[in-house]
């Protein structure tokens, strides 16, 4: 067995001993279960350490961390958030005219775009799904960014560099958190040619049934299209985001929250006509 293989193999080995550990686990004994030298267990679990994926309580012993437990959430949640939001975006994609696309953080504060359904339009705004981008000049990464947890968010600030691709790309540490936290009040990110210029995009976040924010969704079209009707794509956006967020707690089909949502719109329609 070469040693990537192995070294796998010992990281394995170590999220199980702790894992059925409900106290955390001695180094000591991790390198015991291992058959390896002290000194190979702490290389291995100061990596893991570094990223989050364990944490040494006050008694030095060793527990599962939450960058684990995030894997794990996405790992659960795909499937499903692309079966319930495919429809939606479907949907939002004939209200706005543009460019859909649903997409999540790593556990390495990278957006990773899941699905997307594409504007009609000859000149619209596109991109490959699969291709990690980063969170600060993004609005699925603004969006999850502001909502993260106050040591997630830390973390990140911390130890992730924010390359500059644009002049409107936001890389100073104060002006992203200010950023954020109209994020966090409005409840959607706006990026305008942020990373790619002459393309911008509105997004809002989605929720799991635990109210934490797993996901993003968002609009994108050529600049001036999306500035022209920023209020309206905001508004539709956010709409779309919380019926995602609606299936995802009740277990609704998509369909029947589309026509109840529908069946609102007419009704609004019918009362102002009054």
């Amino acid at each position: 067995m070469n040693t990537t293989v192995k070294s796998a193999q010992r990281v394995v080995d170590i999220f199980e001993a702790v894992a059925t550990s409900p106290e955390g686990v001695r180094l000591s004994d991790l390198a015991r279960r291992l058959s390896i030298p002290k000194s190979s267990a702490w290389n291995l679990v100061r990596t893991l350490l570094g990223r989050r994926y364990l944490e040494r309580t006050p008694a030095s012993r060793f527990v599962l961390g939450p960058r684990l437990f995030d894997v794990g959430v996405c790992a659960r949640t795909d499937i499903r958030l692309l079966t319930v939001a495919k429809p939606l975006m479907e949907a939002l994609v004939a209200k706005t005219g543009e460019t859909v696309f649903l997409g999540i953080l790593t556990p390495d504060f990278e957006v990773l775009q899941l699905d997307k359904v594409v504007s009609p339009h000859v000149i619209r705004y596109d991109a490959d799904l699969g291709q990690p981008r980063p969170a600060h000049c993004t609005a699925i990464g603004k969006v999850l960014l502001a909502h993260a947890p106050a040591e997630q968010l830390g973390y990140y600030l911390r130890t992730k560099k924010r390359e500059r691709f644009t002049e409107r790309t936001i890389t100073d540490r104060e002006a992203l958190l200010s950023e954020l936290a109209e994020v966090r009040r409005s409840g959607i990110a706006v990026n305008i040619e942020e990373r790619v210029p002459g393309a911008s995009a509105v997004g809002a976040p989605i929720y799991a049934s635990s109210g934490r924010a797993i996901a993003g969704i968002i609009v994108a079209g050529p600049t001036a299209r999306i500035v022209d009707r920023q209020a309206e794509i905001a508004r539709l956006v956010k709409e779309t985001a919380k019926l995602i967020s609606e299936a995802l707690a009740s277990g609704m089909r998509a369909a029947a929250l589309i026509n109840g949502a529908s069946e609102r719109e007419r009704a609004v329609g019918r009362m102002r006509k009054k």
